[in-house]
């Protein structure tokens, strides 16, 4: 594993399991190949023996691995998501019960008749066992006299999973599985006890605010900078860049169009990554955070960054290739390789299209702030409270969004056209100088020397025969 991205097995709980899936700590989600779970949606993360466990709002992973590739997964993780809040939050909701453990478990069998199956967290009270998935919650009350442990079958090496745990009631059959034993014994110990007097009482509400209204929706339009559009853009300037100049370097087929492309991936990254987010986001609020603008603005500079810095590379490489091709060596030619200065002039250059992006959109800070404020109020007020200021200052926000898209798209196209020019003005016509450069002749003294102590060699031979 590197320092984001793990190749393994990942179970999607209703889907399957994806073999060789890539598992990547991105910058406002958790990638699962395409699939994308953004770290707000993120409500539980259980380390299991041989797999992580990861509960989210739109979807449920089991992501297998090896015991240190799992910690460092799980470390990356804990950075981005407040597992002590995740702990505080579910802790709460049982304030009113003694609670014993919480932990990620799967789930078999019948609930009162219901069928149950599939990836839950496991909380486990003096009172019941709750499992929690993310589109609805089960409860086991106790006693629960059949409840019992039972041993793992061994497996093709001889060694044995966890035990297991099995529930019986009338109208309920489960089997839970990846419980450690102090938890199976915790279990048992409260299914076998009557609940504590005056326990009974309110449901378990992971999900619900509390209140009678659903949080404000996303509702957020369709955006219109994608990855097709990129490649349009790509292609219209690689048309721009001198056909003449490219033969006389040798460029291979399509190289400006896979070039300017990928480019526009790393520096458009973080924007694809919070709409992507924000578009799934199932209320108005996560929306927001995903599409922090304070956070957007300082991850786009990063990522231009990073695109120079590919672009920097991208030439050495041609110009490492080229005078290969010709038999020269241009480590020492100042005027060939771009240097420091010359990486910082192209940065400026890529980077300054979206600064006056931000020049002209200003900070939205202000405008995110007043739009949580007013979620607050309406969240704390009244179910019957008017809505409608709250409303307006969503829909201005949103249309703020679709301006933020369209000046990206519009930033994106300038700084593909200063590559562009880059390309055809300056670094084309430093890889054709190379292109000219002929491989250095031997100087007439050095061929006359060494020819002279040619001659002297077969002499001193023809002696040494002519003596014997």
């Amino acid at each position: 594993m590197n320092s984001q991205s793990l190749r393994t097995d990942v179970f999607i709980d209703g889907s399957g399991v994806r073999r060789g899936a890539r598992v990547t700590i991105a910058g406002v989600a958790l990638l699962c190949d395409e699939l994308m779970v953004p770290y707000g949606e993120i409500f539980w993360v259980s380390r299991r023996k041989g797999m992580l466990l990861l509960f989210a709002g739109r979807a449920t992973l089991a992501i297998k691995g090896a015991p240190q590739e799992l910690d460092h997964l799980y470390d990356l993780l804990t950075e981005r998501v407040d597992l002590t809040e995740l702990r505080r939050r579910i802790v709460k909701q049982l304030g009113h019960e003694v609670v014993l453990f919480t932990a990620g478990c799967a789930a078999s069998g019948t609930i009162e008749g219901e069928k149950v199956g599939g990836l839950h967290v496991a909380a486990v009270t003096r009172r019941a066992l709750y499992l929690l998935s993310r589109d609805r919650q089960l409860t086991i009350s106790w006693p629960a006299r059949a409840a019992k442990r039972r041993p793992a079958k061994k497996t093709g090496s001889d060694e044995r999973d966890d035990d297991y745990l099995v529930i019986g009631k009338p109208d309920t059959s489960l089997t839970i599985r990846y419980l450690f034993a102090e938890e199976l014994g915790a279990v048992l110990y409260a299914a076998a006890q009557q609940p504590p007097e005056g326990s009974a009482g309110r449901p378990l509400e992971l999900f619900s605010r509390g209140e009678v209204s659903p949080p404000p929706q996303a509702g957020l339009p369709p955006f219109s900078l994608a990855a097709g559009s990129l490649q349009e853009v790509s292609e219209r300037a690689a048309a721009n860049v001198p056909g003449e100049l490219q033969a006389k370097v040798g460029m291979r087929e399509y190289f400006f169009e896979t070039h300017f492309q990928e480019l526009g991936e790393i520096a458009l990254g973080p924007l694809l990554l919070r709409k992507s987010a924000a578009g799934g986001a199932y209320s108005l609020e996560r929306a927001i955070d995903a599409m922090n603008s304070g956070g957007l603005q300082e991850d786009t500079r990063a990522a231009v960054a990073t695109a120079a810095d590919r672009l920097a590379d991208v030439y050495a490489g041609e110009l490492e290739r080229v005078a290969a091709s010709r038999g020269v060596d241009v480590s020492g030619g100042r005027d060939l390789t771009l240097g420091e200065a010359g990486k910082s002039f192209l940065l400026e250059r890529m980077q300054d299209p979206f600064d006056r992006l931000w020049e002209r959109f200003g900070d939205q800070g202000d405008q995110e702030a007043e739009l949580r404020r007013r979620i607050a109020e309406l969240e704390a007020g009244h179910p019957d409270q008017d809505d409608s200021e709250m409303h307006g200052a969503a829909e201005e926000w949103r249309a703020a969004m679709v301006r933020l898209d369209r000046g990206y798209e519009g930033a994106w196209r300038e700084m593909v056209e200063e590559i562009e020019r880059a390309w055809s003005t300056d670094l084309l016509v430093r890889l054709t100088l190379v292109g000219r450069m002929t491989k250095p002749r031997i100087p007439e003294w050095a061929q006359l020397a060494a020819l002279a102590a040619i001659t002297l060699l077969l002499a001193a031979v023809l002696v040494f025969v002519l003596a014997r």
